[in-house]
C-alpha cells in the first residue's frame, strides 16, 4: 500500500490555504496535461457549436494511465473531480420554481467559480456560501443523463433556490463520522427491574441452595451435578470452536486494493476543497 502523506509535505500543500491549494492543482494539471479546449474553430461553426461537440459534463477516468508521477496523479485526481461535483445555476425566475442549470465552463473550473464563488450566474459572493444537492438532468450526444452535483450558493442565492422545494444541504464526511459517533455514544438507562434481576442472577444461587448456569438461570431451570457436567463441556467445546474460528482469520492474508486505498487518500485529502 502507498503512503502519500509524504507526497503532500513535498507539494508544500499543508503551508497554502484552499484557494491557493486549488490553484496549485490546476495549474500543475494544466502544465502535465494542456487544456482540453477545443482548437481553433473550423470555418461554419460557432464557438458554441464546437465546445458543444467538445464539452463532456462528467469526465471518464482513463483507468489505463499508471505510468505517471505521484504529482501528475495527484493534479489528474483533483481536476477530474471538479468537473463531477460542482454545476451553475440561473436563479432568474426562482419564483415560478424554474431553475436553469449548466456545467462550468473550463475557465470557470479554473478561476473556482461555483466552488470558492457563488454559483449563481448573477452572483460573485465569496463569503457564506453553502453546498446544496441538486439532481442534474441533461442530454449529451441524444442521451438523457442525470446526476447529483453541489450547488455552492451564498445565503440570498440559497434563499432562492429553495422558495418552491427545499433542497438537500451538501455534508461533509468529517461532519457526518462526528454524528455517528456521537449516536454511539449515547448510553440507554438500564430499567430497574432488570438491574434486580441482574444482581439476582449475579449471585450463583438461589434461596434453595441449587446451582444453576449462566444460560440455564435465565430460563429459571434447575439442574443437578450431571447436568452442570454436561452443560459445561458443551460449553467449553463451543468456546474451543469460537476460538480455532478466530484464529483461522489471522492465518488468511489480507488483501489491499492498493489502487483504492490510494484513491481513498486523495479523496480524503481533497475533502475540504469540495465542500
Amino acid at each position: 500500500m502507498y503512503n502519500v502523506s509524504w507526497i503532500f509535505d513535498t507539494y508544500e500543500a499543508c503551508l497554502l490555504g484552499q484557494y491557493s491549494r486549488h490553484k496549485r492543482f490546476v495549474r500543475d494539471y494544466i502544465r502535465f496535461y494542456g487544456t482540453s479546449q477545443p482548437e481553433t474553430a473550423r470555418v461554419g461553426k460557432t464557438e458554441l457549436d464546437i465546445l458543444q461537440e467538445n464539452h463532456r459534463f462528467v469526465r471518464e477516468v482513463d483507468e489505463n494511465d499508471t505510468e505517471i508521477s505521484w504529482e501528475q496523479r495527484i493534479a489528474k485526481r483533483y481536476y477530474e473531480k471538479l468537473f463531477k461535483e460542482y454545476a451553475i445555476c440561473e436563479l432568474k425566475r426562482y419564483k415560478e420554481g424554474k431553475i436553469a442549470m449548466r456545467w462550468r465552463t473550463e475557465n470557470e473550473v479554473v478561476v473556482g467559480k461555483g466552488q470558492f464563488e457563488c454559483g449563481s450566474t448573477r452572483c460573485n459572493q465569496k463569503e457564506g456560501l453553502k453546498s446544496w444537492e441538486v439532481n442534474f438532468g441533461y442530454v449529451e450526444d441524444g442521451e438523457k443523463k442525470n446526476e447529483l452535483v453541489k450547488l455552492r450558493l451564498c445565503p440570498d442565492c440559497s434563499y432562492k433556490l429553495n422558495y418552491k422545494t427545499q433542497k438537500r444541504q451538501a455534508k461533509s464526511q468529517k461532519v457526518g463520522r462526528k454524528d455517528k459517533r456521537s449516536q454511539s455514544d449515547v448510553v440507554t438507562e438500564e430499567p430497574a427491574e432488570n438491574k434486580s434481576k441482574r444482581r439476582k442472577y449475579s449471585s450463583g444461587g438461589h434461596e434453595d441452595g441449587s446451582v444453576e448456569g449462566s444460560n440455564y438461570c435465565s430460563l429459571g431451570v434447575k439442574m443437578n451435578g450431571t447436568d452442570i457436567v454436561t452443560f459445561l463441556e458443551e460449553t467449553a467445546s463451543q468456546a474451543k470452536g469460537k476460538s480455532e474460528k478466530a484464529a483461522s482469520v489471522w492465518k488468511t492474508p489480507i488483501k489491499i486494493d492498493e489502487e483504492k486505498t490510494t484513491n481513498e487518500q486523495l479523496d480524503s485529502y481533497f475533502a475540504d476543497l469540495l465542500q
